[in-house]
């Protein structure tokens, strides 16, 4: 049976709660062996694209385990995701582009918007489950401070 849109789009959901709660072994459950992962942005004082991150699925899986290593703020992160397409690239690959707004609630309780921009993943759907074979994390935000290890 093929791989509908509800559950690519429940896919890229479930990979926000996953990062919200911190549960990067089971984040990292979401994602096909072979995966990558990268941030970018585009800079308008040096009018070129910038590469903040580009891993593979060790050099990720390394990151994440190194987390608890790292200062980071000690509030909450809250990613807000909105599937806005998915195209499909024959039967085995779909193409998904999501708009992201991640926040942050400092422990006193107040919240900000922490980065802004927009996933675009290919998910192999190929197998019984959909997974995320390839992540870019593009970002309207260019400000993002010290201490933001936790992935977008």
């Amino acid at each position: 049976m093929p791989i509908s849109d509800e559950q690519i789009t429940r896919l890229i959901y479930r990979s926000c709660l996953r990062l919200d709660a911190e549960d990067f072994e089971a984040y990292l459950e979401l994602f096909a062996p072979e995966f990558e992962y990268r941030i970018s942005n585009y800079s308008v004082e040096i009018r070129k694209d910038q590469r903040w991150m580009d891993v593979n699925q060790d050099e990720y899986k390394a990151l994440l385990e190194s987390i608890p290593l790292h200062s980071k703020p000690l509030g909450t992160f809250a990613r807000h995701a909105n599937v806005y397409d998915i195209e499909r690239n024959g039967e085995d690959r779909a193409k998904v582009t999501t708009f992201l707004t991640v926040y942050y609630t400092t422990p006193d309780g107040g919240t900000k918007v922490f980065a802004v921009g927009k996933y675009f993943d290919e998910v192999d759907i190929s197998g019984d489950q959909p997974l995320i074979a390839d992540r870019e994390v593009r970002l309207e935000t260019r400000e993002v401070g010290i201490g933001s290890i936790v992935p977008m």
